[in-house]
């Protein structure tokens, strides 16, 4: 009797054992960030803790977090978004014309809606191709890209910087009590894309796709219709951040999301999204987000020019990459009955 309860603790302690390490690893994102913020706080001095710098990172930041969303919900289902770079460049642009140009008349909220509808278009049309012809999500996400950044560029060749009404501006520079209005955007953004993920069958769907998609067709789940609805929800969340771009630099430029598909991508991988599919968390994919934010607010103040920062961030990609698979070796093994 004695000898039952000592192993039945044994392998309660075990088990504990076991769920803190899995902790440490689904949640690495937060201990690195935290590590990183340190590192370069000892590198830059004191100023990298300025209020001027620590908005820069919140800013950028949030804005490359409802990429890395777009980028990160895509994984979730297997598939991947070229494309959610030069949507939201696309989106900023366009919204800029409405605003200063083609509908001054028109209230800011209307052409924000009006923009939201044609990320969800841009998405239906990712979506189209890949869920309903099974073509390659790579080529058709690639296709997308250089359509959509030869749109941006027919737009306008020179930056659109005045005429844009003052709330629309707030909602991306201002603050309330010092805190970025913006933030109050991506976590009411953050709460609700975790709660579809999370707390739908939808979102359920998403993993289950992503995990094993002959598995989910057997079980009756739509893929078709699951990928169709992730791409649309990436084509929506990217044209938001463009539209926070536009009113956080009070302009639109052609190639203001020039790369950024490939921060969103690294923010993603790096935040838990397996490049399988079916594994990851949101919340974990924005503290992704946060972490380029950091590296790139930390690498400027060190005086590196811009070549010099790209170069990183290729870098930055690879490890990404590195590190997911490394995770998910780890988790896999501590999941597997010794």
């Amino acid at each position: 009797m004695e000898l039952d309860l000592a192993n039945a603790k044994e392998a309660l302690s075990g088990e504990k054992s076991t769920q803190t390490k899995l902790f440490l690893v689904d949640n690495f994102i937060w201990v690195l960030l935290v590590a990183t913020v340190l590192a370069f706080g000892i590198i830059n001095g004191p100023q990298f803790f300025n209020y001027s710098n620590l908005q820069f990172i919140v800013f950028s930041s949030v804005m490359l977090s409802f990429l890395v969303m777009a980028e990160g919900i895509c994984l979730l289902s297997g598939n991947f978004d070229l494309s959610v770079g030069q949507a939201a460049g696309f989106a900023g642009m366009l919204n800029a014309l409405l605003l200063t140009s083609w509908a001054p008349w028109m209230p800011w909220w209307l052409g924000v809606i009006t923009i939201l509808f044609i990320g969800a278009l841009i998405g239906a049309f990712n979506g189209f191709f890949i869920a309903f012809l099974d073509l390659n999500p790579f080529l058709v996400t690639l296709g997308t890209f250089f359509i959509l950044q030869y749109a941006t560029l027919e737009l306008s060749l020179n930056p659109i910087s005045e005429g844009f009404p003052a709330t629309y501006l707030a909602i991306g520079g201002d603050t309330i009590a010092g805190i970025p209005i913006a933030i109050f955007v991506l976590v009411i953004a953050a709460v609700l894309i975790h709660i579809l993920m999370r707390q739908t069958q939808f979102g359920s769907n998403v993993y289950s796709v992503g995990g094993d998609s002959e598995a989910s067709n057997r079980v009756g789940i739509s893929v078709t219709n699951t990928v169709f609805w992730v791409f649309v929800i990436s084509g929506v969340l990217s044209a938001f951040s463009g539209l926070l771009f536009t009113g956080f630099l009070g302009s639109a430029t052609p190639g203001m999301a020039d790369g950024a598909v490939f921060m969103a991508f690294a923010g993603a991988v790096i935040g838990g999204a397996s490049l399988t599919g079916g594994r990851g968390s949101i919340v974990n994919m924005i503290g992704g987000a946060l972490l380029i934010g950091v590296f790139d607010a930390g690498l400027i103040q060190t005086g590196l020019g811009g070549n010099q920062v790209n170069i990183f961030f290729g870098v930055l990609v690879i490890a990404a990459i590195i590190i997911n698979r490394y995770r998910q070796n780890i988790r896999d093994d501590l999941l597997t009955p010794s």
